[in-house]
């Protein structure tokens, strides 16, 4: 029986006597220790484990990567009395590795795994904030606002990215928000004028500023005209600042009394001039006495003969299980519209971002791609578009007015609130989901084959089930898709990240027999990365083709790499071998503390110290059995 302090000897006097050549002798320990990523990355495409079990292998990865390096490299280095090139190279490999990971992230490498991604999106949103700050001082309300209410005013503003052609607000909608078009295009629509463009907004611009400062509904309709993305300042974080702000209150009291305010309320919100200055006079006192603004017009809701008639909807009967406060919920959040006969509600292509229940009137459905298809009549009581609305896939009929019509209008962004907040609302539209009219309205109307409409019934129940939002059918964004080259750049971030344990491989064949350590070292660090990487690759649509390719490619250059080391440094002196070891430890440690660690710790937060003790316990105990 072999004991086990023979093991790895008899293992490393097996690979030797493969060849006498160090080149080869380094490209086999190169696969050798590669080899664990096509396997992490079958366990991937096989395996969907919990996030915890992720993080587990990650931290322990992370721990067993950095015993080998303490041991073999940095304490290789210290033995030998090579303390500059320690100190020299751990300084360069880590620079070295950042520089050319901003490179390879900002070409799409950082999909590579969810630790780089959450780096890449952190420093986006770090410079994100800076320019937001600046961009305050742009605006005329804010222009001499101090330093520190423009930084607060930044940390609450949202972003939002739009489509061309997509609607960001309509005549009637609750003023929630002030908008700053931080890239791409809006224009304004006027609903006095037939929906005529009478305004474009481009960068720094701001629109909505005046409904918003009044508490006022919308009175014209906002509409991007290109791909654009758009900072937004919700109402309830703004009003937060008043009471602590006597310069914000001063300035919004200024912009009221201002004749541009006095004819916006006049010829859009339709008031007179005394209404006006009745409300101006009760809205200064108002702001300065409590710090809210005062609307100058109410949002209409009828908020009671919506709640006799919500269970009774039997088209969409997501509200029939409902307590009455979460009804009630649901009701305050409903706005009341007035449309004439004629007036058409949605047309096909159009963005489904809102569900319209007719309280009175009457509403056609019209099948433009159908026409033999007689139209639909829908009439008090009945929803109008709540199967795109629930799926978020485009308009494919059209919606028209019979009737002068009143209507109550829900728009997506409330109902994603509740959906999150009120588990009954959660039940009901899995169920709604499940019925023979959803996979009906996907097929025929979406085009889906049977499979792909089981497929999203079952993604969308799923992710209700871990507090998700429904993925839409339609807009679902595919980040890989913002960034045409990211498959090469996933590559070359995944080659990046093994390149220095593969020249080290080489470095070290040369002076000396390699450490069971080392080798197990990388062996169990590339399983988790290889594992969770492409998890993730797959979540993003990679094929396992694709995926198997990549990895098993990896395998093989990280050998021919390690064999190209041992020419590269078969007649350099010592203390060059410990200055391309120390850069290597540079380059890896930089890994773990970017990428490994918070990962793990993002998944599995206090699992991640004794996994990572364990890691590292591991390769303390091989180093031993190797010796």
């Amino acid at each position: 029986m072999i004991k086990r302090n023979d093991f790895f000897r008899h293992f490393l006097l097996l690979m030797t006597l493969l060849s006498t050549s160090p080149v080869i002798t380094a490209f086999v320990y190169g696969i050798i220790s590669a080899c664990s990523m096509p396997l992490g990355s079958i366990s991937a495409l096989l395996w969907t484990p919990v996030s915890r079990m992720i993080a587990f292998l990650t931290a322990f990865g992370s721990g067993a990567l950095l015993a080998a390096l303490v041991i073999d490299l940095v304490g290789s280095a210290t033995r030998k009395g090579h303390i500059i090139e320690l100190v020299i190279g751990s300084i360069l490999g880590s620079l070295f590795f950042t520089f050319v990971n901003q490179l390879v992230n900002n070409s799409g490498g950082f999909l590579r795994k969810p630790s780089t991604t959450l780096s890449h999106l952190t420093q986006k949103q770090s410079r994100r904030f800076q320019q937001r700050v600046t961009n305050f001082k742009r605006i005329n309300l804010f222009q001499k606002s101090p330093q520190s209410l423009r930084q607060k005013l930044a940390k609450v503003l949202l972003s939002a990215h739009y489509p061309p052609k997509t609607t960001i607000y309509r005549q009637g909608d609750p003023s929630e928000s002030l908008y700053i078009v931080r890239k791409g295009q809006v224009k304004l629509l006027d609903p006095q004028t037939d929906f005529q463009s009478f305004k474009k907004l481009e960068e720094n611009d701001v629109f909505g500023q005046f409904a918003f400062l009044t508490a006022s509904p919308h009175q014209t309709v906002a509409q991007t005209t290109e791909e654009t993305e758009i900072d937004i300042l919700p109402r309830p974080d703004f009003e937060q600042l008043l009471p602590t702000s006597p310069y914000l209150c001063q300035q919004i009291e200024l912009f009221w009394k201002t004749q541009d305010l006095s004819n916006y309320l006049q010829q859009r919100q339709k008031l007179d001039e005394i209404q006006v200055n009745h409300w101006l006079k009760k809205a200064i006192q108002k702001l300065h006495q409590e710090g809210v603004m005062l609307p100058a017009v109410e949002i209409e809701r009828h908020t009671s003969d919506f709640l006799q008639i919500a269970r009774q909807i039997t088209r969409f009967p997501i509200f029939r299980y409902l307590y009455h406060h979460e009804l009630l919920e649901i009701a305050q959040r409903l706005t009341y519209h007035h449309r004439k006969d004629g007036h058409v509600f949605f047309q096909p292509e159009e963005d489904s971002d809102r569900l319209f229940i007719i309280h009175q009137g009457e509403i056609e459905i019209v099948y433009p791609h159908h026409l033999q298809k007689p139209p639909l009549v829908l009439k008090p009581g009945d929803p109008v578009g709540e199967l795109s609305f629930v799926t978020g896939a485009k308009h494919t009929v059209s919606a028209i007015a019979l009737t002068d019509v009143q209507v109550w209008v829900l728009r997506k962004r409330d109902f994603e609130e509740m959906l999150q907040q009120s588990k009954n609302l959660e039940d009901s539209v899995k169920k709604f989901l499940e019925q023979p009219k959803m996979e009906n309205y996907l097929l025929k109307q979406q085009n889906f084959t049977s499979s792909q409409a089981g497929q999203w019934v079952e993604k969308a129940c799923q992710s209700m089930n871990a507090g998700h939002l429904i993925p839409s059918t339609s807009t679902l964004s595919n980040t890989v898709a913002q960034h045409k080259d990211a498959p090469m750049a996933i590559w070359l971030g995944l080659l990046m990240d093994g390149i220095p344990e593969a020249l080290t491989i080489g470095a070290h064949i040369i002076t000396a027999p390699l450490s069971p350590s080392l080798l197990a070292g990388l062996f169990i660090s590339n399983y988790p990365e290889a594992f969770s990487s492409s998890h993730g690759m797959k979540e993003q649509g990679f094929s396992v083709r694709k995926i198997l390719i990549m990895w098993s490619s990896i395998m093989l250059i990280t050998g021919i790499l390690a064999s190209v080391g041992t020419i590269l440094f078969a007649n350099v002196p010592e203390n060059w071998v410990s200055l391309v070891g120390a850069m290597a430890a540079g380059a890896m440690l930089t890994v773990i503390s970017e990428t490994m660690l918070p990962e793990a710790y993002a998944k599995g937060g206090s699992i991640v110290g004794m996994s990572t003790v364990l890691g590292f316990l591991s390769i303390i105990v091989i180093n031993t059995w190797g010796h």
